[in-house]
């Protein structure tokens, strides 16, 4: 099995914004009671935001494993070879004002999968419910699972079939009888008349 993981550096430039937003909320006092209680939100929201960005950036977070039967996104459920159509390369999607680099999979008809909160949210977006975000990763990575996820859907080449020459129809009875009369009353008109 081939793991794949989020870029370690730009978890870090997470995890610092996400620091520096909650300094910035708990550097605020506020003087009256809404005040108090918007900005104690936000100061929690903060916490969490920045809690989260430090978990991810000390524990490695794997964006994919790929083996011979299918390939997994993040810790959603196994995406099988066999059920995917395609896979749509998106080059410079702008989101935030920055393009970010996608790969989005389509499932072929019927097909479905038990989907996360998460997904159920994307799958209305660009992203769609099954998506590698590219951007996310280094571009040596980005390259390789984008080549290995060729190797695993390109189809197995075929040789073109050779068209076989149709078997020669037999005559019945009744048509050899016909064609026998027809070729005889043909041979009477060609006779020539016979001079004296």
């Amino acid at each position: 099995m081939t793991e794949f993981y989020y870029d370690h550096n730009k978890l870090r430039t997470w995890a610092l914004f996400s620091l520096c937003l909650l300094l910035i909320a708990l550097g605020f006092t506020a003087p009256t009671l809404p005040e108090i209680l918007f900005m104690t939100a936000v100061k929690i929201v903060t916490l969490i935001s920045c809690l989260v960005a430090f978990y991810v950036y000390l524990e490695p977070q794997k964006l994919a494993q790929i083996d011979a039967e299918g390939i997994i996104i993040d810790h959603n459920a196994k995406l099988k070879w066999k059920d995917i159509e395609s896979v749509e390369r998106f080059g410079k999607c702008y989101c935030c004002f920055c393009g970010r680099k996608f790969l989005r999979f389509k499932l072929k008809k019927g097909t479905q999968y038990p989907l996360t909160w998460m997904q159920k949210i994307s799958s209305t977006s660009k992203y769609g419910a099954f998506s590698i975000p590219l951007y996310a990763m280094t571009d040596k990575d980005a390259e390789a699972i984008e080549k290995e996820i060729d190797k695993h859907l390109k189809e197995p080449k075929t040789t073109p079939a050779v068209k076989k020459a149709a078997p020669k129809k037999t005559a019945t009875k009744k048509e050899a009888v016909i064609k026998k009369v027809t070729t005889k009353k043909k041979s009477v008109k060609k006779k020539t008349p016979v001079k004296k």
